[in-house]
Formats: structure tokens, sequence, C-alpha cells
């Protein structure tokens, strides 16, 4: 028999690891899936099956290692990462909105046209919050995206 070839093999690729790196139980799902290849092949070590599913090794021996010293396939489900604190709230968020609608001359500032380091000086004055200019570019782009 003939064997079968992926048309548009690495878009195919592309959207399935987009999947799982975006859907916590698709994730959960996968680490099953490779401890259970790893558990039903002795043979296959940790390079193997990192190369075979595109994984590093030391995450396939760190989901190993989990699973071990838990004894439970719950230890494999990822938890929340809540990152850095925002500098601003969400009320200075929506004032600053209401703000970038209006000239800087307006709001006492010194120019045309608001800019990151037009911004990251507004924001230092009113409220005491040091945010560098790409930072404040960043802030831009965020809240003007929906305008």
């Amino acid at each position: 028999m003939k064997r079968l070839v992926l048309e548009n093999r690495n878009s195919i690729v592309h959207q399935i690891r987009g999947y799982l790196e975006k859907n916590s139980e698709a994730k959960f799902i996968h680490r099953l899936q490779v401890i259970l290849l790893f558990a039903d092949h002795e043979d296959k070590s940790c390079d193997t099956l990192g190369a075979l599913f595109g994984n590093s090794p030391r995450s396939i021996s760190n989901w190993v290692k989990k699973v071990n010293q838990s004894g439970n396939i719950e230890s494999l489900r990822s938890t929340p990462q809540t990152g850095r604190p925002a500098r601003l709230s969400e009320v200075q968020k929506e004032e600053m909105k209401m703000i970038l609608d209006t000239l800087p001359d307006k709001q006492g500032m010194q120019g045309k046209k608001w800019n990151g380091r037009l911004l990251s000086s507004f924001i230092s004055q009113h409220y005491g919050i040091a945010l560098n200019v790409r930072s404040c570019q960043r802030l831009f782009h965020e809240l003007t995206a929906n305008i």
C-alpha cells in the first residue's frame, strides 16, 4: 500500500502546534499522550519523543518527573501564570483613553501630537508612575487600537 502524504504539511503542523499552545486542555491532553507513549515504549527516550512531538527533551523529562512525584496525571495541567502586575490600573487606563482623545496642550503638555515620550512624561507627572518610552508606545497602541 502506498504511503499517504500530508499536503501542506508545514501549514497543518503550524496550526496544530498553535492550537496546542493556546488551549490549556489540549496542552494537557498532548502531555498525556507523550507520557502514554513513554510508558508504552520503554525503548523511547525523552530525546526521541521530543524530536517526534516537537518538544524539548527537558520538558518531557519534567513531565515524567511530575507524574512520578505526584502519582497523579493532574499534575500535568498548566497552572495560571499571572505575570507582572500592570503599573496602571484599569481606571487609569480608561482615563488615559479619554486623555489621548484630546490634544497634549489641553492637558498642559508641550506638543502637538501624543507620542511615547510625551505620554511617559504625562503619566509620571499625573500618576507618579515611571514608564519608559517604549512601554508608553505599547500602551498608546493598546489604548488607541479600538478607536
